[in-house]
């Protein structure tokens, strides 16, 4: 997961400017479901940013041993973390959806490619991380997105979508390397001498790490703009996206 953050952030970017202005209007009851489901979104994208400052923190404690053997005691020592933020994520799937659907269903459409059905985004790069100790090196191999997957244009994806709702078509689909992931994603192999490749990964990760970031900020402040405090703090649905 650590390295699709870029992606992840870029999708929570978006959702941020489809949302705005579209909160003031919406029923009570549909206004509390929406502000849970965003609020939970803010916490995923927050634990992951945590545990991608712990994650650079492991890289400083071991950057005497040279940058292949600190990436991978990295990666390693932290592959926990990023597997339970990455489960925040999958576990957040149908409940954001349902906040979505409420705020503006095309959006929903457009975000479904990252967390819905047996082969999204999310599941599939949850298991980025795979130690291989077969041979006489062990190496370590890491799934990493390719740019193309930061360059998809939402915005076109979402007016192409919008058409097709006005036209009762609701089941659309638009088609974008957010959708075949499967060939937008590459394999990085590193072992503990690979210098080479572990910098391309540590170049990647700082890339993706940012985008997140700033989509940390963006909800953050869509956040605290839009709802009360006793909105984002106190919800007692057991059953928000329904």
């Amino acid at each position: 997961m650590i390295t699709s953050e870029g992606v992840i952030g870029k999708v929570v970017t978006f959702i941020v400017s489809k949302t705005v202005g579209k909160l003031v209007d919406l029923p009570f009851d549909k206004r509390k479901k929406a502000c849970r489901s965003l609020t939970k979104l803010y916490y995923c994208v927050q634990t992951l940013d945590d545990v991608t400052e712990e994650f650079y923190q492991t890289l400083e404690d071991f950057d005497d041993w040279g940058d292949a053997k600190a990436m991978i005691n990295a990666l390693n020592n932290n592959a926990s973390k990023l597997e339970q933020a990455s489960n925040m994520f999958i576990e957040l799937g149908q409940e954001l959806r349902g906040g979505l659907e409420i705020i503006d269903p095309v959006l929903a459409n457009c975000c479904n490619a990252l967390y819905i059905s047996k082969s999204d985004f999310l599941s599939f790069m949850s298991n980025s991380i795979e130690f291989d100790r077969t041979n006489e090196v062990a190496t370590i191999k890491v799934k990493t997105p390719s740019d193309e997957m930061l360059n998809v244009d939402l915005n076109k994806k979402y007016d192409e979508t919008k058409i097709a709702f006005a036209e009762n078509d609701i089941t659309y689909w638009p088609s974008s390397a957010l959708d075949d992931f499967y060939e937008e994603v590459s394999m990085v192999t590193i072992s503990f001498d690979d210098m080479q490749s572990a910098q391309r990964l540590k170049t990647h990760i700082d890339k993706h790490r940012k985008l997140l970031g700033s989509a940390k900020v963006s909800l953050r402040e869509l956040l605290k703009d839009n709802f009360s405090i006793e909105e984002v703090l106190f919800q007692n649905d057991s059953h928000p996206w329904r």
